[in-house]
């Protein structure tokens, strides 16, 4: 929850504190004097757009600081943990600077974050709810997300997870079509460039044996030449030379054995020079002159090397290059990439979608029952005596939305003998404040945002309606930690915790400061508000009264 708050050079706000406590804090002043202010302050520690205009006049900039404290296991918790922002000892820090040049500058328990970070986290934290919230009411996208909270349901996220799968495969089919005139010509174009290497095929030969045959050819004479130089030197020269080394080498590994290995390398030597005489001799004897062979490798390397620059490439690489065209050319007629098979894949999806949102739709009828009872309930002591809540979740199976086939609409009735009309016709402010009020009770179980700010909920109220409000808000506050700015002593009355912004003007200037009220000056403060500025005995009377009848 929210420990402490400070405010700095912010407006009109010179240096403020607020440290509200567990349960329900009023906020109250008269008019203009800032409560406002105070929540556009937390708004802008909470990660709400920065404005240089709300920096003091004569300030360099404007500074903001709340603490809160976060118990283990929450999702704010969780998230500081994730991004390695783990909470020292003591409080989370949250902190916003802006200066009057424009700049802004956010950190979380001293390391500085993204703004969007802040926001983030302070999401997981706070929940503010003004009157804008509740005329939001009458939105149905807000209604059909109201009651998803209120009542959630595993479906709901298994409807969006199909939804993604389904829009995914949808767009897989559109891409394909798109792209259907281009993979035509790209399928010809392969086609025809593996028709070139097909005419250039050379069976099992490759492109080395080519070009070596080549060669060979090239100079039959010289290559004879060298060949009989070869033989010459082997046979004649080496082949004796190592023969009449052995028998000497023999004797004297008789006498020194240590000469064996001397004496194995060169009866080796004279076996692989008599390998090579005869490997030399049967190349050089079947080397014959033919034109023919030789005008048809270079035609064929002429080939190869034309289809080698075409493709820029060396020519080495030809095989490679065509195992690629290949493949490609496969993947372009393969079945699983084939409009059919996208498209069949397509159907299944929205099949699984329309599954889930089908599962959906059943849970929401059931949780619209539910919740229009409860409201009908909480309406009989909101000054709507008779009147009626009624949720009509509408199923139409060729609505194409994310969340669903439902059209949720809340309906109300405020006087009895009235049929119930969407609530966007015919509830005022004040009813709509009522039961937004009201679905925020039904909700409770659901929040997870342990501090609730409520800003002048209760406008367009009072009498024992407005102490019915406070009631609500002060059980809220069993549960969580609530504050709210509110012009009604009968809801103050009802807060655990109460606290005074007021305004004075020092220097021809206006300064806001915040006090928190002891028993007396709370109950002077309800009597301000019963009775004005001059505060009377009877109104102090009629003050104590009202707070006396609270329940603890």
């Amino acid at each position: 929850m929210l420990n402490h708050l400070r405010i700095r050079d912010f407006a009109i706000i010179d240096d403020t504190e607020i440290e509200p406590g567990q349960g329900l804090s009023a906020l109250t002043g008269e008019t203009g004097a800032g409560k406002s202010i105070l929540l556009d302050a937390l708004g802008l520690v909470l990660g709400e757009r920065a404005r240089s205009d709300k920096v003091r006049e004569g300030a360099d900039r404007a500074e903001v600081t709340a603490s809160f404290d976060i118990d283990d296991g929450t999702a704010a918790h969780h998230w500081l943990s994730q991004h390695d922002l783990d909470i020292p000892d003591g409080d989370c820090v949250l902190r916003r600077v802006v200066t009057a040049a424009g700049k802004s500058r956010a950190s979380i328990n001293g390391s500085s974050v993204p703004v969007a970070s802040l926001k983030t986290l302070g999401n997981l934290l706070v929940s503010i709810h003004g009157q804008s919230a509740h005329h939001a009411l009458a939105s149905g996208a807000e209604q059909r997300r109201l009651l998803d909270a209120i009542s959630p349901h595993a479906s709901l996220a298994r409807t969006n997870v199909a939804w993604d799968q389904w829009q995914a495969a949808q767009q897989q089919v559109e891409s394909f079509e798109a792209a259907q005139g281009g993979r035509q010509q790209q399928h010809d174009l392969l086609s025809f460039q593996l028709q070139e290497f097909d005419q250039a095929d050379l069976g099992d030969l490759t492109v080395e044996a080519l070009e070596q045959e080549h060669r060979w050819l090239a100079d039959v004479d010289r290559s004879r030449q060298a060949g009989t130089r070869i033989e010459q030197a082997l046979e004649h020269a080496a082949a004796p030379a190592l023969a009449d080394a052995l028998p000497p080498l023999a004797e004297l590994v008789a006498v020194d054995g240590s000469l064996q290995e001397a004496l194995d390398l060169v009866e080796s030597a004279a076996i692989q020079v008599s390998e090579a005489t005869r490997m030399v001799g049967a190349k050089v004897s079947a080397l014959e002159s033919d034109d023919a062979r030789l005008s048809w490798l270079d035609e064929r390397l002429g080939v190869l090397h034309g289809l080698a620059k075409k493709h820029g490439i060396p020519v080495k690489q030809l095989a490679d290059t065509e195992d690629r065209l290949r493949q490609e050319l496969d993947t372009l007629t393969d079945p699983a990439g084939s409009l059919e098979a996208l498209t069949e894949a397509r159907d299944t999806a929205y099949q699984a979608w329309l599954k889930q949102a089908l599962i959906l739709s059943r849970h929401r009828q059931k949780a619209a029952r539910q919740l229009g009872e409860v409201i009908t309930e909480s309406m009989q002591g909101l000054a709507m005596e008779g009147g009626v809540f009624r949720v009509v979740v509408d199923r139409d199976e060729s609505r194409i939305e994310r969340h669903g086939v439902n059209r949720v609409i809340f309906e109300v009735s405020p006087n009895p003998g009235v049929a119930p009309a969407p609530l966007s016709q015919v509830a005022s402010g004040g009813e709509l404040s009522r039961i937004g009020l009201a679905l925020q009770l039904a909700s409770l179980d659901q929040h997870e945002v342990p501090t609730l700010i409520f800003d002048e909920v209760d406008t367009g109220i009072g009498g024992a309606v407005g102490e019915t409000v406070g009631r609500l808000l002060r059980r809220l506050g069993d549960s969580y930690q609530v504050m709210c700015v509110t012009h009604l002593p009968q809801v103050a009355a009802q807060a655990h915790d109460h606290l005074k912004v007021s305004k004075t003007v020092s220097d021809g200037r206006t300064h806001t400061q915040l006090d928190r009220l002891d028993k007396t000056q709370k109950r002077d403060e309800i009597a301000r508000m019963l009775g004005g500025k001059k505060i009377t005995a009877k109104t102090r009377q009629h003050a104590a009264e009202m707070l006396e009848n609270v329940s603890s």
